[in-house]
């Protein structure tokens, strides 16, 4: 599984199963990068970035280059 694709907060079973085990709930880490990309976007007045389309697709650019960098040193 992509790193982009893992959960940003999985939750690890330790009754009975593996270390490794864990469940898929909520956002992934691509999602949740992208949201604080939009948040910090959307607090600073003066990035320039409207409408709204522009933001998200700007949002989403950088979680994948933050992910694409995280990808490098692992």
């Amino acid at each position: 599984m992509k790193n982009s694709e893992q959960n940003a907060f999985p939750i690890v079973l330790q009754h009975g199963l593996s270390a490794d085990s864990h469940v898929e709930v909520g956002l992934t880490k691509r999602e949740y990068f992208a949201a604080m990309a939009m948040q910090g976007i959307l607090a600073n007045e003066n990035t320039g970035l409207s409408p709204n389309e522009v933001v998200a697709k700007e949002s989403v650019k950088l979680a994948d280059l933050l992910l694409a960098e995280l990808d490098k040193i692992q």
